[in-house]
């Protein structure tokens, strides 16, 4: 007892010495430091501040003698028990007109201290304030859980907003879903009860809806993804009479342009990005508070502002509270201090910040997210309405996305600046740590935009809108940016990793099973046997190859018309045939039968151990490598192929381009021998594979190059890249490239600030110059690079990095990049199996924007053999002329009256379309229309779009 009771004597005197000591470190100096706050104090607003005590703390009290633009006042400085660090200091007067000396004494403790500082006008701030959890479909959490913590928010969102509607009015709650996919799934569990009760919420501003489905990676998705990607929520709102105008994109550094060319047709004109803090993210945070109007290359306009990072509030307190990292079900935390860990003094830097930079406007957004699926603040209105009883300036106002957009563009309309270009995305070289399942789904979207095109030019009735919409979403989600989790590179063979990604797949799988049988569906009827019926799903007159398979073709080798006349064929080495079709009408099918006897031919392509040609080209293949060293198009150019030859396969170990590794030695055989189609095999060994293929392929007369390459991957998770280089020869080259809706030159038509290491392709990359130049297409590797592997040394996460480049060169080589691990979080480790590469070259005369997209979507839509079944021709009821408009995409319109179609001008300059009914007598009816369908604007048979423009429209026989 005796020893316990010295002990604590002990220990007591300690702790006293050490408080003591801790009294005694009183501060020695005095700092002032402005800040652009307003303090409400004595029934006006005192500009605000800081008085910061340096060498220690302030415990005593002390009195401010303020001298202040002609006015002097004195303020007590009550410290309190704890020590003051910092005292917040009202001065005397309104607001300075001009900067203005401010001198204060401070009397403590028997001495006096002195201090100065200048002080700068400063406006009436207002800070619009949005709550929200970051959609993460996945990475924090197996997805099922993902998707009850964003559900339960909402429920909690409605609780919070009941009880502080009686607040002022700013500090009142409203929640912001985010993405659409949360409702759309909370729509689904709930009752009616339920329903109606998130539809009343809704209506009164408690619960805030934007268009996007997900976060997805823009850049990735096709033209009719990109609009499928607000077609839901549009959708969903109508139905309850509301109008979604809006998108929040989170995390994401970057955004297709095609958003703002499709702004008019989907309704979403307000565009709202706060992307990450650092992670990936290049020279994207250059773009911070600078709104601007998105300006279409057609002139469509968006108002588009990228914000603060949305980590803010996890910085601030989403960190010091549990959540995620450490509890595997958080539920929504109160700390009892609801303005502990809140904005001051970060909200003052800030806007000080913004100031500096000669900030035009005087208000702002940023989010307050505790992290990624967190859930909800419940104390965000009570910090909001103590600060707003406390400041006088900046005030706070809990916000929407369209709420802000719509102060903001009220005060600033004439304002604010137009701005045109590509905000090229960051974050997509991630899907190439799942090379096969995104060509999976680049292949779906293509597909399904093909089983639309033939319900439409078959007229075929039942068309099942809802099982599409299944299906794109699918398609769309698996491009949101959550491709697995948070330690898929750090701990893969974690079940919950393991767990997520296989979720994360589904949806390519599920996307390519649908697309496949609604494609099926699409040319469904009676069979007639011994028959093909070959459909053209794109809007010009094409010829093509179509591969029947061993089943389709089991009658024989000979191959005829409609009219009975002999075709072009010839029986592959892999037991398909291949049959030459010729000359089939947009949105067409042609009629063939399939008889015992010897194939037919016309013509004659024609192989030797290293050369191929077809009439059209001649390829010459480097007999050690198996690179083409030789690409000659008859009556354009000798030869387009550059050093080091085209398809050259390349492995990067880690990143450095000083460990590039190639292929091995090439074994070359003859594959097929003609006389309809030839090919060369190239097999090698490859760094980081089991093994390579590549075969390279003509077909007589066809005026393309096809090239099919196989890898066998190893799973390897150190660091790795994986490219095919294709080094054209083609003197003072301009770079082009297809995006959605449109196309860009490379650098020329890209934000300043936007990604440049690397490019995401829709259908092809055109390398031309004044005189020739060659067009290349991919259905299955979208990332490519200009000049150089400029994806090297890009490991890990990249903050800052030098590495970030601002200027493509133009110069004539590609590197389709197919495969990478380069990430250090939420991507693939590692890939392993065989996944294969398409690569389509066409080498033409001077470029042609029309003839381009043609060809990219002759690539990217291969003529469709099927069962032949109904009439021995069906077609669209109505053709279409011009010369500069193609056909993006058509469909049945979803109730059943005519068809819907977009189209889009390659010109820079209006062009006409003109629309012609094939049954004379009964003439069309031509509507402008929207993502929704809806009749907008009743046309006559020639439509003119502007330069650039897109549009879509509605035409059905009268």
């Amino acid at each position: 007892m005796t020893k316990y009771f010295l002990l604590l004597l002990v220990w007591c005197s300690i702790y006293t010495t050490t408080k003591a000591q801790d009294k005694e470190q009183v501060f020695t100096s005095i700092e002032l430091k402005p800040t652009v706050a307003y303090l409400k104090y004595e029934g006006r607003a005192a500009r605000m501040v800081h008085l910061l005590f340096h060498g220690g703390k302030n415990y005593a009290a002390a009195t401010a003698f303020i001298s202040f633009n002609g006015l002097n006042d004195s303020i007590p400085v009550n410290a309190g028990g704890k020590g003051m660090e910092v005292f917040e200091l009202p001065l005397p007067g309104g607001p300075v007109q001009h900067e203005t000396q401010l001198y204060v004494k401070l009397a403590a403790g028997g001495k006096e201290y002195t201090a100065r500082c200048m002080v700068a006008p400063a406006p009436e701030w207002k800070v619009y304030l949005l709550p929200h959890s970051h959609v993460d479909i996945g990475y924090t959490n197996v997805q099922e859980k993902v998707m009850r913590l964003h559900m339960n928010n909402i429920d909690e969102a409605i609780k919070i907003a009941q009880r502080t509607q009686d607040y002022p009015a700013d500090a009142r709650y409203k929640w912001n879903t985010e993405a659409f996919w949360v409702v759309d799934h909370y729509l689904a569990a709930a009752d009616e009860a339920k329903k109606n009760a998130f539809w009343e919420a809704v209506k009164k501003g408690w619960i805030n809806i934007d268009g996007a489905y997900a976060n997805i990676n823009t850049s990735v998705t096709d033209s009719r993804q990109l609009m499928q990607m607000f077609h839901t929520a549009v959708k969903t709102a109508k139905e309850h009479g509301l109008t979604i105008n809006t998108m929040f994109q989170g995390d994401i550094p970057g955004a297709s342009w095609g958003l703002s060319s499709q702004s008019a047709i989907t309704g979403i004109r307000y565009f709202w990005g706060a992307p990450n803090a650092g992670d990936r993210i290049g020279n994207s945070p250059k773009w911070r508070d600078r709104p601007f109007y998105w300006q279409s290359p057609g002139g469509e306009k968006m108002l588009y502002w990228q914000s603060e990072p949305y980590s803010i509030g996890y910085a601030l307190k989403g960190s010091k509270i549990p959540n995620f990292f450490t509890i595997e079900d958080p539920v929504p935390y109160y700390t009892g201090k609801p303005s502990e860990n809140f904005l001051n003094p970060y909200l003052f830097d800030y806007l000080a910040a913004l100031d500096r930079k000669k900030f035009p406007y005087n208000m702002t957004i940023m989010t307050w997210a505790m992290s990624d699926n967190a859930p909800i603040d419940p104390e965000l209105p009570d910090a909001v309405k103590e600060w707003n009883e406390k400041f006088a300036s900046p005030r706070l106002i809990i916000t929407s996305v369209k709420q802000f957009f719509g102060d903001f563009e009220a005060a600033y309309k004439d304002k604010i600046p137009v701005v045109a270009g590509d905000y090229t995305e960051f974050w997509t070289d991630g899907i190439a740590s799942a090379a096969k399942e995104t060509g999976y789904n680049r292949n779906a979207s293509e597909r399904l935009q093909q089983a639309d095109a033939v319900w439409a030019l078959r007229n075929k009735p039942g068309y099942p809108a809802k099982d599409f919409d299944t299906a794109w979403n699918n398609i769309l989600l698996f491009n949101e940016h959550t491709w697995g989790a948070y330690n898929s590179t750090s701990n893969p063979e974690d079940p919950k990793a393991i767990s997520q990604w296989g979720y994360k797949r589904s949806f390519a799988l599920k996307g390519k099973e649908q697309s496949t049988t609604l494609l099926e569906k699409a040319g469904e009827g009676a069979a007639i046997p011994n028959a093909v019926d070959v459909y053209n799903t794109i809007g010009y007159t094409r010829s093509g190859l179509v591969i029947l398979s061993a089943a389709q073709s089991a009658a024989g080798d000979l191959v005829k018309d409609a009219n009975g006349k002999s075709v072009p064929s010839q029986r592959l080495s892999t037991g398909e045939l291949a049959v030459l079709v010729q000359q089939i009408a947009p949105f067409s099918k042609q009629r063939f039968t399939i008889h015992a006897g010897k194939a037919y031919s016309n013509t004659k392509a024609t192989a030797t151990t290293t050369t191929i040609q077809n009439g059209l080209y001649k390829i010459v293949l480097d007999e050690k490598t198996g690179n083409i060293i030789r690409l000659e198009r008859t009556g354009i150019v000798a030869d387009i192929a550059d050093s080091g030859g085209l398809n050259q396969y390349s492995y990067l170990p880690g990143d450095s381009l000083e460990k590039i590794q190639y292929a091995g030695p090439a074994k070359i055989s003859m594959k097929e021998k003609g006389p309809l189609v030839v090919s060369l095999l190239v097999e090698s060994s490859a760094p980081g594979a089991n093994a390579l293929s590549r075969e390279i392929r003509l077909v007589a007369g066809v005026d393309r190059v096809e090239i099919i390459n196989t890898i066998d991957k190893k799973a390897i998770s150190t660091k790795e890249g994986v490219h095919f280089a294709f080094p054209f020869k083609v003197a003072d080259a301009q770079v082009r490239y297809s995006i959605p809706w449109g196309s860009i030159h490379v650098e020329a038509d890209q934000l300043k600030y936007a990604n440049r290491n690397w490019y995401t392709a829709q259908r092809w990359v055109d390398v031309s110059n004044k005189a020739y130049g060659i067009t290349w297409s991919t259905p299955d590797a979208p990332l490519f690079e200009v000049g150089t592997q400029t994806s090297a040394d890009m490991l890990g996460g990249l903050y800052d990095s030098p590495k970030w480049i601002d200027f493509t060169e133009q110069r004539p080589a590609l590197y389709s990049w197919v495969m990478n691990n380069l990430w250090h979080t939420n991507f693939r480790h590692a890939q392993e199996g065989l996944t294969t590469f398409r690569y389509y070259l066409q080498v033409h005369h001077a470029y042609d924007a029309f003839a381009v997209n043609q060809t990219g979507l002759a690539n990217h839509r291969p003529l469709i053999a099927a069962p032949a079944t109904g009439n021995a021709s069906e077609a669209l009821f109505f053709n279409i002329d011009s010369k500069a408009v193609y056909i993006e995409s058509i469909k049945p319109a979803d109730d059943g009256r005519g068809v819907v179609l977009w189209l889009v001008n390659t010109a820079a300059e209006e062009a006409p379309v003109t629309f012609t009914a094939k049954d004379k007598a009964t003439g069309l009816n031509i509507w402008e229309s929207n993502m929704l369908e809806e009749y907008k604007q009743q046309l006559n048979n020639k439509v003119t779009l502007a330069a650039k423009g897109v549009m879509m429209l509605r035409v059905a026989q009268k």
